[in-house]
């Protein structure tokens, strides 16, 4: 008997048919059996892992915390005011030429931003509003040309400028201090 290359794939194939088939099926039973067991016995959240989570999530925004009240050493930029401890007030501090409207330096060595814009009109009406709300020493100063600030009032030491920011937002907790980080910035001119 001579059989063929395509007599013997068909014989072939066909003997091996109904093991082919009674394996297809045992996996077809078995997969979802496999799956379900997977679901049911495989990695339930509990109490414990989640109050784990949780705390490692608390101690690492506490860390955060404290590294960002804490002054900066190393680099420093120059672009932005910078936080700085005083006592147990966390503020920030900056360095700035100041300049009055009539180009003259303003009094004293420190001053009280609470507002920064790019247009003096903003600063100017700024410090106005602050004038009209009782802030006799209100006034609008040119740092750098194109920054001006609105500047509550001017002092001597790092320390009055400080007891002058903490009034200031004792009596206005909800000023919006615009262009400012969120706070008043001491300018140390």
């Amino acid at each position: 008997m001579i059989m063929t290359s395509q007599s013997f794939f068909v014989h072939s194939t066909s003997s091996l048919s109904p093991l082919r088939g009674r394996t297809s099926t045992f996996l077809r039973r078995l997969l979802p059996v496999a799956m379900l067991m997977s679901i049911l016995v495989g990695c339930k959240p509990t109490e414990k892992n989640y109050k784990a989570a949780y705390d490692a999530a608390l101690a690492k925004r506490e860390q955060a915390a404290i590294e960002q009240m804490r002054p900066t050493t190393g680099l420093l930029s120059d672009d932005g005011p910078q936080m700085r401890i005083i006592g147990s007030d966390t503020v920030y501090v900056n360095r700035a030429i100041l300049r009055t409207e009539d180009k003259k330096r303003p009094q004293g060595t420190w001053a009280v931003a609470v507002g920064m814009f790019k247009m003096d009109t903003n600063a100017r009406a700024a410090a106005e509003n602050l004038k009209n709300d009782g802030w006799k020493d209100a006034f609008m100063a040119n740092s750098t040309g194109s920054v001006y600030y609105s500047i509550i009032g001017t002092t001597t030491s790092l320390d009055d400028a400080n007891a002058l920011q903490k009034a200031f937002r004792s009596k206005h907790p909800d000023y919006p201090f615009i262009g400012l980080p969120g706070a008043p910035v001491l300018l140390h001119f």
